[in-house]
């Protein structure tokens, strides 16, 4: 199962949209090379492309469009319940937040949230370039509601949900968020 040329091409070129410093290209791709490390088949592929084809910084909104894209456009190229999936997977990214037993759940919530394991250096452009991303925000409310996003990660039992996500990025992805907490002066 692989996406058609210009569903492909409709995506990449959302992707690639000029507001997105963080949710653009790299993102796509690193996701997927995350995918490809966790054993992840080609509808987790799919859902990955399509997750944040629309983006506005409005979660869940943003979430809800892009499912609505999704219908759109690969109605007529997937059967009607592996569509279905797809869709419930890229919601599924406005809380990251599977249950327990859904491993196509978890592996794309581990692959969009990876990018928190990553060396300090690299997470901190990351984070530049999330807060580039939102323009008209405040630096005062970008740094509230960066602390708030942080908290409630870090009150999470566990950021991963797939064992090999877990062993790879739960702890540095920790040491990551609490750095980046004390860097706000929270």
């Amino acid at each position: 199962m692989t996406l058609p040329d210009a569903v492909r091409d409709e995506l990449l070129a959302r992707w690639r949209e000029p507001h997105r410093h963080y949710h653009g290209e790299s993102h796509l791709r690193f996701g997927l090379a995350v995918l490809d490390e966790l054993g992840a088949g080609d509808l987790e592929r799919i859902t990955f492309w399509c997750h944040d084809a629309v983006h506005t910084n409005t979660t869940p909104d943003d979430e809800r469009a892009s499912a609505a894209l999704t219908r759109q456009l690969l109605a007529g190229h997937l059967a009607e319940e592996t569509l279905r999936e797809v869709e419930r997977l890229v919601l599924l990214t406005a809380t990251h937040a599977p249950r327990p037993g859904d491993a196509r759940g978890a592996l794309v919530c581990d692959a969009d949230l990876a990018a928190l394991g990553l060396p300090w250096e690299r997470y901190a452009a990351n984070t530049v370039a999330i807060r580039a991303e939102l323009p008209d925000v405040t630096d005062d409310a970008w740094r509230t509601g960066r602390a708030a996003v942080l908290r409630t990660l870090l009150g999470l039992p566990r950021l991963f949900h797939t064992d090999l996500a877990a062993a790879r990025w739960e702890v540095p992805a920790r040491a990551n968020l609490r750095r980046e907490l004390r860097g706000l002066g929270a």
